[in-house]
């Protein structure tokens, strides 16, 4: 039992250590984003326009979503006993 129990820790506190490197790890990457240059206006209304874009050409349009919305309405609002 007490084998048991030292294996027990033993796991524990290596979970923990490993947990707290790769912590620290990621922290020291998002601390070295404090360096980076600004981003200007016309950078930073660039990439929202070409994420817009990008939603268009997927298909995810209001209609479409509108469309594929009603669909899942008349699929819930089907009674319990038709299915």
């Amino acid at each position: 039992m007490l084998r048991q129990l030292l294996n027990g820790f033993t796991a524990v506190i290596t979970l923990c250590i490993a947990v707290a490197i790769n912590s620290s790890v990621a922290w020291s990457n998002v601390s070295s984003l404090a360096g980076q240059s600004h981003m200007t206006r016309a950078e930073f209304d660039q990439v929202f326009a070409d994420a817009a874009a990008a939603a268009a050409r997927s298909g995810n349009t209001p209609a479409n979503r509108e469309r594929l919305r009603n669909i899942g309405w008349k699929y819930l609002n089907v009674p319990l006993a038709s299915k």
